[in-house]
């Protein structure tokens, strides 16, 4: 695969994203998150979706945000409907005004309906972390992981994404499917022709597969067993009965039914840390159990223990360096897009 500079395919996005509807400012937004996701190694959802987004911005099943609405139930809690708008519109808004209501009242929750996919869930928590707050973000999906025990898909990957603010190492930043892998990582097996690892999924009949094909058909196991399976049923929760968003089971898979609407859930907020201790004590604190785990013997065949969020720094900073790898089929669909939207093609 090329690479291609980051700017060179910000640019790009930002005109795709206006040509089909979205304001300068949420076309900047949605695009910064997408290639958030391109920078830290977290392919799957970065810009090999864009064409999927766009074809459902031109069916009407996806909004430009414009009409979000937002109801603050009490000093830290707000309820929202989402309107259908782009989930990575939609989520930064949610944070941003978590973010601000936190500094009133020291922590806001929010509970989201209407909500789309809205790919890297880790930007959001951690726009709260620059704030100096912990930030949380969760979101059930279309069912595709068969919970513990059982061989048919009724949950979603239902991630959960937390950021803590540091002092000298970067934010701790939790991010992770409650799935053994993400259903991207199934996806762009599929789309590029790829087998997968045995353990990541199940074929329609129960059974453990290689096949990116067969999995697709099947499930996704949930990783350590019932552990993931309990944490996916509390992410689902939190996101669905809270807001009053649909179960995981009743959710459409997202890039395959692009002309149905998605209600998904969020549960998203952010924690004032100065309402507990000021922050940089709070952040010495933090950096001084950091160190010690950094200082640890490494296991045999270990390079050291890494922080959360550390390998993805080091990749984003990499990355930005040398470019972005595009992969010929999201090529092929940015030709398409240049071609559909008028937006010259620069690949």
């Amino acid at each position: 695969m090329i690479k291609y500079p980051v700017e060179t395919i910000r640019d790009f996005c930002i005109q795709v994203w206006e040509r089909v509807g979205l304001s300068p400012e949420n076309a900047r937004v949605c695009t910064d998150t997408l290639l958030a996701a391109e920078l830290r190694g977290v392919r799957t959802h970065g810009v090999t979706h864009m064409k999927d987004y766009c074809t459902r911005m031109t069916l009407g099943t996806l909004a430009n945000g414009d009409t979000m609405e937002f109801t603050l139930t009490s000093p830290s809690t707000l309820l929202v409907d989402a309107k259908f708008t782009m989930g990575t519109v939609a989520a930064n808004k949610v944070m941003d005004r978590c973010i601000q209501e936190a500094k009133k009242s020291g922590a806001c929750f929010a509970a989201v309906r209407n909500g789309c996919h809205y790919g890297l869930g880790a930007y959001y928590p951690m726009k709260a972390a620059k704030e100096n707050m912990i930030g949380l973000s969760l979101t059930n999906t279309s069912p595709l992981v068969s919970p513990s025990g059982g061989a048919d898909p009724l949950l979603g990957t239902n991630p959960i994404s937390i950021a803590i603010p540091a002092g000298r190492y970067p934010d701790l930043v939790l991010d992770m499917a409650t799935s053994t892998v993400a259903k991207g990582k199934i996806s762009l097996a599929l789309k590029e022709g790829n087998d997968i690892p045995l353990g990541w999924a199940l074929d329609s009949e129960g059974k453990p597969t290689t096949s990116a094909a067969k999995a697709d058909k099947g499930s996704l196991t949930p990783f350590g067993g019932y552990k993931g399976y309990g944490l996916g049923l509390v992410v689902s929760l939190l996101s669905f009965a809270l807001s009053g968003a649909d179960m995981d089971i009743n959710l459409p898979k997202f890039f395959d039914r692009p002309d149905t609407f998605s209600n998904g859930g969020y549960f998203m907020g952010a924690i004032d840390v100065n309402r507990f201790c000021p922050a940089d004590v709070f952040k010495i604190r933090v950096d001084t159990f950091l160190d010690i785990l950094k200082n640890c013997r490494p296991a045999a065949g270990s390079t050291g223990v890494m922080i959360p969020g550390e390998i993805e720094i080091q990749r984003a900073q990499k990355i930005q360096q040398e470019g972005i790898e595009l992969s010929d089929a999201t090529l092929r669909d940015f030709r398409e897009m240049s071609e559909a939207y008028g937006v010259p093609y620069v690949f």
